[in-house]
């Protein structure tokens, strides 16, 4: 196993901040009015979203393809800075270094983020130190799980942001329903998401030897419980596209905050036991945990939503 050395990590977490800074900086100014630009807008939350999701990974990693994001990320924001204030940009167009200070902040922490790239390979050379690993050491496994931890909480407060700063669009169609019949919809897939989480908590239990009057999984259980996981995954997203469009994240009420929050939980609930299966290096009881968190999470969505909707508009205790 190759050595992390402490040029490859610093210049990781430099151009993690670089690409951090700019994504901040971008989102910020989606917030204080550039969302109304047409097309602009939704190009700035692009670009703060894939700088912080590129951001987040560099933490973990720095392989040549995310580099290469990176400084994609760089060359287009400038790109756009540049065309913005010469030919114009989907008809719109800016002036200097204006709104300040965040233009020439944007422009400083672009230019950093290339010029961390361009010195990469040169500078880890000059190390005599390999690109990229991790020191076979307790320390910095420990770091290193910590990292991949920071990974779901990412995806919580991602969603979390966007679902507060994106307009909500109440007309937004789920298969080419909207208003009640896209509830009503909601609702019924909502219902078979619960219904494949069920499944898949027993055939979890059943791997786990937790079913007493069954013996042990055979091979199939265990590929039928990883095709069933994934079908639910694939579900959940036309119905969360829908619901963070149509509505964002609220809080107009205990039973609209709690759909909202557990929403955004639950994908850092699926993205924590993705990591979780994939490190074996983790105690035997994560996994379990991790899959009974995120069944638990898709129960309570369905109660206080689903549940809610098919049944008359009222669950007990909401």
């Amino acid at each position: 196993m190759n050595t992390l050395s402490p040029p490859a990590l610093a210049l990781r977490l430099a151009l993690a901040a670089t690409l951090a800074a700019s994504g901040y900086i971008h989102a910020q100014l989606y917030i204080d009015g550039y969302r109304l630009v047409h097309v602009i807008g939704p190009l700035f939350l692009l670009q703060a979203s894939t700088a912080f999701a590129a951001a987040a990974l560099l933490l973990l990693a720095a392989p040549l393809l995310l580099r290469i994001a990176a400084a994609v990320i760089a060359v287009c924001t400038l790109a756009g800075f540049a065309a913005s204030r010469t030919t114009g940009l989907f008809g719109f167009s800016e002036n200097g270094l204006r709104p300040t200070p965040q233009a020439l902040l944007s422009l400083i922490a672009e230019a950093l983020t290339l010029l961390i790239l361009v010195a990469w390979q040169p500078a880890l050379a000059a190390a005599a130190e390999p690109v990229e690993g991790l020191v076979p050491s307790t320390g910095h496994r420990r770091l290193h799980d910590v990292l991949w931890l920071l990974l779901p909480v990412a995806v919580v407060a991602g969603l979390f942001w966007y679902g507060r700063v994106h307009t909500p669009d109440y007309e937004t169609s789920l298969f080419g329903n909207r208003g009640t019949d896209a509830q009503l919809l909601k609702a019924q897939l909502g219902s078979a998401l619960l219904g494949l989480a069920l499944i898949q908590l027993l055939l979890g239990l059943w791997i786990y030897g937790r079913l007493p009057a069954l013996r042990a999984a055979p091979h199939p259980v265990h590929t039928t419980h990883r095709l069933i996981g994934l079908t639910a995954f694939l579900l959940s997203l036309p119905i969360a596209r829908h619901c963070i469009t149509a509505y964002g994240v609220q809080f107009t009420d205990s039973r609209v905050a709690l759909h909202s929050l557990t929403g955004c939980f639950l994908y850092g609930a699926f993205v924590a036991k993705v990591i979780v299966v994939r490190h074996r290096r983790w105690p035997g009881w994560a996994l379990p945990l991790a899959g009974g968190t995120l069944v638990t999470a898709i129960a309570l969505i369905w109660y206080v939503a689903p549940f809610w909707y098919l049944n008359g508009f009222q669950a007990p205790g909401l």
